[in-house]
């Protein structure tokens, strides 16, 4: 039982802050309804208000410590103002985008749910699954440097499920397309693709990393061409061997900071490809040709997914490796042929039409791309 003086410090206190009795009193029936605590015993349904309270002050001091969502993708654009202005430009315009539709730029990072990232992605980013995928990684970004400044404590979007892609595998080129881009780079107009087309087919590097590699990468006397931090997709530093054709770059190799692709590669590689006769061209066609043909050669997939640039294998065996297009004796040809033995008709009728997987005279295509 509580005393008159209790009673009346209590009174006093409820004056200062201008909150009646009744006040109080509808605010605590309010909560035994909302947290269904009706019928607790006294003992319970205090301990559970106190508890409701304390959570309640901690989260509006979190809320506090927040910021609106248009300003953590902002701020986080600014942080990442060092990386390729590739990259740049793919969150750019992903981010332009989601502040445009304007959804979430008014809502507090740390109380944004999963349900509303999920609303945003398949609302308006749903036109393909690698678009989704895309978003939800910029959106996961987001987020990630949002719990680094303090405005949020966990990502919403690690709850959420990414659906499954189902890609095609993509067919290796045959020979005769081999030699026909080959033959296209030896055209004078086209001779300043040739070590883009050794790196693209017998280094498996992606054409985005050969457009910034330079001279200087290439490695003489270790026979291999770096792909550093700055030219790496991945940001992961790796060394490719040259083999085969590709060994051809160790004679114009300088320590020269010159681009290795023209500076008009863009135009350059499209019409390279129309001249070929290669109009419906694969993304990374080069790419997955290389891959197909080098485990067939060397059956070492942790070498090929490292000379790669991958971080597992897990997207060699799903989409890169088509192995039923690649024969092992052509495979050994492809890396092993040394420029100075290749003696055969290039023009020979009797090859030029012939797919890359077949034996025989049709694996003398390889040994005629010079």
């Amino acid at each position: 039982m509580l005393n008159n003086h209790t009673i009346q410090h209590h009174t006093e206190l409820l004056g200062q802050l201008a909150v009646s009795p009744l006040d109080i009193m509808r605010l605590f029936i309010e909560f035994t309804e909302e947290a269904a605590v009706t019928h607790a015993d006294k003992k319970s349904i205090i301990d559970a208000f106190r508890r409701v309270v304390r959570t309640g002050v901690s989260g509006v001091a979190d809320l506090d410590r927040s910021v609106p969502f248009e300003t953590a993708v902002r701020e986080s654009l600014v942080a990442r103002q060092g990386r390729r202005m590739s990259t740049l430009a793919d969150l750019r315009s992903y981010t332009t985008r989601m502040l445009k539709l304007g959804t979430l730029n008014s809502c507090l990072l740390r109380a944004i749910t999963p349900d509303q990232c999920l609303t945003l992605l398949r609302s308006h980013f749903n036109s393909s699954p690698h678009v989704f995928r895309k978003a939800k990684a910029v959106l996961h970004s987001i987020f990630t440097y949002g719990i680094r400044r303090g405005w949020c404590s966990s990502n919403p979007v690690d709850f959420l499920e990414t659906p499954p892609v189902y890609e095609e595998r993509i067919v290796p080129l045959s020979g005769k397309q081999i030699r026909a881009l080959m033959h296209e780079c030896n055209r004078e107009d086209m001779h300043e693709m040739r070590p883009c087309m050794l790196l693209l087919l017998w280094c498996g590097i992606r054409p985005g990393e050969v457009r910034r590699l330079k001279w200087g990468d290439i490695d003489k006397s270790e026979k291999v061409v770096y792909v550093d931090g700055r030219a790496s997709k991945t940001g992961g530093p790796r060394a490719v061997p040259l083999r085969g054709k590709a060994k051809q770059l160790l004679k114009h190799a300088n320590p020269s900071s010159l681009l290795i692709a023209p500076r008009n590669w863009v135009r350059l590689w499209k019409r390279l490809r129309a001249r070929a006769g290669l109009t419906n061209w694969q993304r990374d066609a080069a790419r997955h040709t290389f891959a197909s043909l080098h485990l067939k050669r060397f059956h070492n997939l942790p070498q090929l997914q490292e000379e790669m640039g991958h971080r597992d294998c897990s997207l060699l065996r799903t989409r890169y490796l088509n192995l039923r297009h690649v024969s092992s004796s052509t495979a050994r040809r492809f890396f092993d042929c040394i420029p100075a033995d290749c003696h055969a008709d290039s023009d020979s009728a009797e090859t030029a039409d012939l797919p890359l997987d077949n034996r025989g005279e049709e694996l003398r295509i390889l040994h005629n791309i010079d």
